[in-house]
C-alpha cells in the first residue's frame, strides 16, 4: 500500500464494515492531540492486513479445493485459542 495515507484511504483499505466503523468512531471522538497515535495504529492494521492477504487467499483457495483448511493451519488456530484463554485467565476476563 501507499505510504501516503489519508483518513479516506485508511477507511477504504479496511477489509470489514465493522472495522471501518470503529476507525470512524476513534478518529471522530478522539482529541486532536491524540489523533496521530490513533492514525498510526490504524495504518498498522491496514498494512498488516495487506501483508497477510496472499496467505489468506491461499487458505481460501485450499478450503474451496479440499473442503477444509490445511492441518497445520488448524493446529495454529488451536494454539492461538489456548494462548487467548491463558491471556484472559491472567487478566481476569472470560475468553468465551
Amino acid at each position: 500500500m501507499s505510504s501516503t495515507w489519508t483518513i479516506d484511504s485508511i477507511a477504504h483499505a479496511l477489509p470489514h464494515p465493522e472495522l471501518r466503523a470503529a476507525f470512524a468512531r476513534e478518529t471522530s471522538f478522539t482529541e486532536v492531540s491524540k489523533l496521530p497515535a490513533i492514525i498510526d495504529k490504524w495504518v498498522r492494521v491496514v498494512e498488516e492486513f495487506e501483508a497477510g492477504r496472499a496467505r489468506i487467499e491461499a487458505l481460501a483457495a485450499h478450503q474451496r479445493e479440499h473442503g477444509q483448511l490445511p492441518t497445520e493451519y488448524e493446529t495454529q488456530l488451536t494454539d492461538i485459542t489456548s494462548q487467548l484463554r491463558a491471556d484472559a485467565d491472567r487478566s481476569g476476563r472470560s475468553a468465551a
